[in-house]
């Protein structure tokens, strides 16, 4: 889950920032010259999402990217993406390990362009952005067991599509939401009436089985002009609809309508209720998630978010 949307930053705060940025690309450039290759250099911070940050950085004529995490499936997920889904534009990942105690490094090949929400040209793009789409969604997954979100070897975690969505799953956050509804700041009867709403619409979604990004778009494409060079970020991948990706595009964007244009060029049955379904079950992941983290501010601005998608 990402809200895709920055706090407000002041001077003081920007200042702090930089020379904390500076810092890490110090140390990281140390790290790779010990460990990786004596001539690498020009190590820029680029980004950084909750659980992980990224760099740029060169080894002579070779432009990489650094990123580190918590999490080595997430780096082995983009490998196995890279190693099976040809079609897909999707950096080589070149070497995973160990960075520190807690968190991994992984060093993969850099995409031309910018990504997606940085770029300005977004609309432009968005022919490749689904043509990208549809050479994922047109992918074999019958070697693949299960549904939901999948582990390092391609496999979903959950006996069905519904039961993932039921579930509110999140590999990287423990919590029952159940009772997390009643000890947070969480509308216990908001919650549960969209909870309800989406398990009605369960019903009209499809049995096939579809590889699914999970979080397409903005931060997670780059695009060089109008043509996508790169599909970053595989640990939210999963079997399912192949619709979700559509609705995750429409619902975290705020000034493109993906959903329109996606009927525009595909005839997809249900359409509706299929988009209102997976909307609520990012709506309910990301409000949930808010309580966890006992940040009211995002729980206010998905519940906005779900209020305006949910009633266009």
């Amino acid at each position: 889950v990402n809200v895709h949307h920055r706090p407000n930053i002041n001077f003081e705060s920007a200042c702090q920032f930089d020379s904390i940025r500076i810092r890490m690309e110090e140390h990281l450039r140390t790290f790779l010259r010990t460990h990786f290759n004596a001539r690498a250099d020009n190590v820029v911070f680029i980004g950084e999402g909750w659980f992980s940050q990224a760099f740029a950085f060169d080894v002579d004529d070779q432009k990489l990217i650094a990123r580190i995490n918590e999490h080595e499936e997430d780096f082995l997920k983009d490998e196995f993406a890279h190693n099976h889904f040809a079609t897909v534009p999707i950096p080589k990942v070149i070497r995973i390990g160990r960075f520190d105690e807690k968190r991994f490094l992984a060093i993969t090949e850099r995409c031309a362009g910018e990504a997606l929400k940085e770029s300005g040209n977004s609309i432009t793009v968005t022919p490749s952005l689904f043509k990208a789409l549809d050479a994922l969604h047109q992918l074999d997954t019958a070697k693949y067991t299960g549904w939901g979100l999948t582990d390092a070897h391609g496999n979903g975690r959950f006996d069905s599509w519904g039961g993932y969505l039921l579930s509110l799953y999140n590999q990287k956050f423990e919590y029952d939401w159940r009772k997390l509804i009643h000890n947070s700041f969480i509308e216990p009867d908001l919650f549960q009436t969209y909870y309800d709403e989406m398990q009605r619409l369960i019903a009209y979604c499809p049995r096939e089985k579809y590889i699914v990004h999970g979080d397409y778009g903005f931060t997670n494409v780059v695009a060089n002009g109008d043509q996508v060079t790169g599909v970053l970020d595989w640990a939210e991948w999963k079997l399912g609809d192949f619709l979700y990706d559509v609705m995750y595009l429409d619902f975290w964007s705020d000034d493109i309508p993906y959903g329109s244009l996606w009927c525009t060029e595909h005839s997809t049955p249900h359409f509706n209720e299929r988009m209102s379904c997976y909307s609520l079950h990012q709506g309910l992941g990301a409000m949930a998630i808010a309580a966890v983290k006992k940040d009211e501010g995002m729980y206010t601005h998905v519940k906005g978010r779900m209020a305006r998608k949910l009633n266009n």
